[in-house]
């Protein structure tokens, strides 16, 4: 016999990206970028106008560097879940992308650990039946267990 075609169409349900947390360190360096720049105009030393300058606008240009690249990482890497599938996409210009169909899920993992675990983020694994390892890995996720718990809903 064959199968009706199912009635509801896939919708996303939810979709994310790594959480800013993850680059804190990076962020960190931009403030102390920045900070030094800003503080270069107090403690300026009669020297050259031209080398202090090309100094701040060197430590602004860094700065910036570094901004763009946190952005370009986020965007690289993209996470949903829809009624139907939980996928993960990689890349900007050459795209791989892993996905499980929601009914074929047999395992998902949770871990949060230490400061970021405390705000909620972590890492959700769904795994299927076909395989040992994770299938499908949203790393350093924001809101981690709410998102297990609405895949979890999605399974019932």
């Amino acid at each position: 016999m064959n199968d009706p075609a199912p009635t509801t169409t896939e919708h996303t349900v939810w979709q994310g990206t790594v959480s800013q947390l993850h680059y804190a360190g990076k962020w960190c360096f931009v403030f102390l970028l920045v900070a030094a720049a800003v503080a270069s105009f107090w403690f300026t030393l009669p020297l050259d106008p031209v080398f202090i300058w090309s100094g701040r606008a060197a430590l602004l240009i860094v700065a910036l560097l570094v901004l763009g690249w946190i952005q370009l990482d986020r965007s690289r890497r993209k996470y949903a879940v829809t009624n139907r599938r939980v996928s993960v996409e990689f890349g900007l210009v050459s795209r791989t992308s892993n996905e499980v169909r929601i009914q074929d899920i047999r395992s998902m993992n949770l871990r949060v650990r230490g400061f970021s675990g405390l705000l909620g983020i972590g890492t959700v694994e769904f795994s299927s039946a076909a395989t040992d390892d994770a299938d499908v890995i949203f790393w350093n996720t924001p809101g981690a267990e709410k998102v297990r718990d609405l895949v979890r809903s999605l399974q019932t």
